[in-house]
Order: C-alpha cells, then sequence, then structure tokens
C-alpha cells in the first residue's frame, strides 16, 4: 500500500487542505422527457466512485464539487453504496471495517503501529494492531468508538503525512516507544531503514527521539543492513548475548554477501521459505564460499529464529566454541551499546541515556 495517499489529514469539520481531485467531469448528454440527462444514474454510481477511488480511497466534497459533482450526484452515489460517508463531507470507497476508514470517522488520522501496519511493518504477529488514532492537539467535536485509542498530538504534525495517516517517521516515531518488546521495537526501525523511510543515523535519531529521548539509542541497535524481520531479530538477540554481529558483509572475490557474520567466525544465514526453497543449490555454493573464506557456514530457518531460538543460540555457541572463538559474555562485545532497561509505567522498554561529564568536556577555543 502506497506510504502517500491524499495529502491533507482529517479532524475537526473546518477546512483543511487537501490535494486537488483528478479532472475527471461527469459525462454530458441530453435531458430526457423528465428533463434529467440520461447518464445521471451512471456519474452517480461510477463516476463518483471513480473519482473518489482514484484519490486513493477517501474524497472531501469539495474537491467532488470541484470535479463537476452536484449534490444530487453525491446523494445517488451514497443511496447506491458505491461510496459511503464516513464522517461529514468525506466520501470513501472503503469498508467501514477498514482502519483508515475508523480514523477518518473518528476525525483523525492512523498513527504508530496500525499506520506502519498498512505500510507493510515487520511482525511477528499476523493480526492487525488495535486501531490508533492521531489528532491535533486543538481538535474538536470527535466521534468516538469503542476499541479505537485516540492520541493528541502536535499540531505540526498535521501538515505532513496523507489524509489517512500521519507521516510515516511520526508514526514510527510513535509505534517503537509503544512496542511491545525491546526486540520489536528495533525490528521496526531496521524496517523503516530498509524501505528508507530513515537515511542515516543522525536522521533516524532525530526520528526516534520525537517522543521518547531514550529512543534515539534504538540506531545503535539497529545499525542498518537487517533486510528480513528474520536477521532484525537474530542479530538483535546475538548482540543481547554478547555477541560480536557484523551485517551484510562481502565474500571476498564474489558480489555475494552474508547476512552476518557472529564473532568474526560464524557466516549466519537466515533462510525465509518463500525465497530460498527455490535456491537450494545457490545456498550450498554460497555455504561453500564462506567456507573456503575460512568461516563456518550456518543456516536457521524461519522456523528455528521464531519458534526454536534457544537450541538454534546454542547451535551458534557450540559452533564458536568448536572453532577456538570467545564464550558470549553479555555486554562485553557491545559496551558501546544503551544499555536496556526493564518496563516502567506504560513502557514496556526503556534504554538508559549516558550522562555525560562535564569535567570532560573541551576547553572552548
Amino acid at each position: 500500500m502506497p506510504a502517500e495517499v491524499v495529502e491533507g489529514r482529517t479532524g475537526s469539520e473546518s477546512s483543511r487542505p487537501q490535494r486537488a481531485a483528478p479532472a475527471v467531469r461527469p459525462r454530458h448528454v441530453a435531458p430526457g422527457r423528465d428533463g434529467h440527462r440520461d447518464s445521471d444514474t451512471l456519474v452517480d454510481m461510477t463516476t463518483i466512485a471513480e473519482l473518489v477511488s482514484s484519490a486513493g480511497g477517501v474524497l472531501h466534497k469539495r474537491d467532488l464539487v470541484a470535479s463537476g459533482a452536484t449534490d444530487r450526484h453525491l446523494t445517488a452515489a451514497v443511496r447506491s453504496r458505491s461510496v459511503s460517508r464516513p464522517r461529514r463531507g468525506w466520501y470513501s470507497t472503503w469498508s467501514s471495517h477498514d482502519p483508515r476508514y475508523i480514523a477518518v470517522a473518528v476525525g483523525g488520522r492512523l498513527t504508530g503501529a496500525s499506520a506502519l501496519h498498512l505500510l507493510g511493518a515487520w511482525s511477528w504477529s499476523s493480526r492487525r494492531p488495535p486501531v490508533t488514532v492521531s489528532v491535533p492537539e486543538t481538535a474538536s467535536r470527535l466521534r468516538r468508538r469503542r476499541g479505537v485509542r485516540v492520541v493528541w498530538d502536535p499540531v505540526e504534525l498535521s501538515g505532513r503525512g496523507s489524509t489517512w495517516a500521519v507521516d510515516p517517521r511520526d508514526a514510527l516515531a510513535r509505534a517503537v516507544v509503544e512496542a511491545r518488546s525491546f526486540e520489536d521495537a528495533v525490528i521496526l526501525v531496521d524496517w523503516a531503514r530498509d524501505e528508507g523511510i530513515v537515511h542515516d543515523d543522525d536522521d533516524a535519531a532525530e526520528v526516534l527521539s520525537r517522543k521518547r529521548a531514550d529512543a534515539a539509542g534504538l540506531v545503535a541497535w539497529s545499525e542498518g543492513g537487517a533486510e528480513s524481520i528474520l536477521e532484525s531479530a537474530a542479530g538483535t538477540r546475538l548482540r543481547r548475548a554478547g555477541r560480536h554481529v557484523v551485517r551484510q558483509v562481502r565474500i571476498e572475490g564474489t558480489n555475494k554477501i552474508i547476512d552476518m557474520v557472529v564473532d568474526g567466525i560464524i557466516g549466519f544465514e537466515t533462510d525465509g521459505r518463500a525465497h530460498h526453497e527455490r535456491r537450494f543449490d545457490e545456498d550450498r555454493v554460497k555455504d561453500a564460499d564462506i567456507a573456503r573464506e575460512g568461516r563456518i557456514p550456518f543456516r536457521a530457518s524461519a522456523q528455528m529464529v521464531r519458534d526454536r531460538w534457544r537450541s538454534t543460540a546454542e547451535a551458534i555457541e557450540a559452533l564458536v566454541h568448536t572453532a577456538g572463538g570467545p564464550r558470549p559474555v553479555e555486554g562485553a562485545c557491545n559496551s558501546s551499546l544503551p544499555r536496556v532497561l526493564g518496563p516502567r509505567g506504560r513502557r514496556r522498554w526503556r534504554l538508559a541515556v549516558p550522562r555525560w561529564r562535564t569535567g570532560h568536556e573541551l576547553p572552548a577555543g
């Protein structure tokens, strides 16, 4: 699903900027005996729906009127159920159960995990996250719905994003601090890096710190380079266990890339079934290339990462030990990473924020 559909936002009934609707006009046909055009029904049921659909699924009345629609056309389109009105002045082709429809009906836009889910964010759960709707601090006349969470955000967020969702960067800032676990938060950051939603470390840190300052520390844990939820989760777990992990390592003399190298010894590859079941021979050749370079190839399936991580981690430890590598010491290899703290209040995870001593600062000039 595209990250942006129609520029603007929903909320109170005040006028808001929207992207102009496509220049599609109702078809003109000579009036019939009753004084109405014979094509009115076609215009009502088809053209209105096409206008709304081409705008992404939701459009304001003023944009439809600007394209030639009349109140009569709009009323007929609603009665025919080709479109519906989630809120006064808004017309949509979405199902009433669609999170986007619900957000517009409430008077706001999707944010947090519910917005990122529709953009394809990585998640272990296939279930749709609870709907979270962002409204400006000045919003009024909201239509509350059972099971829908409403959050008030700064007014400046209203100028970013689409009609149905806040900007993906703002949604990310909320989603990471509300994540169910630290691992889930890192997974979201890795996904955002892979999608290009955040760019370099400085850019990512600025975005992640918008809700909570300590969340900027996720940049160090994310590092970048993860291309799937399997790579993201495995890398985070290995680091937390004291392993040294380097992502996306090129095999010398080839154009092949190892998902991650663990403790400089293990060439660790994660195999998502859909991608790798057609590449059996290629993967075996890659394993041989890893071995020729002096590393031990090791592959983990999706089930080994998701459901059997303990035995997978034990296998990696045994291989490292057999090769004469170091025993893991939690935090020893990753002392520069922000320390992960326990839950507090509504937060399921926190990061320690480094305290700088002013006595160590260099003198000015």
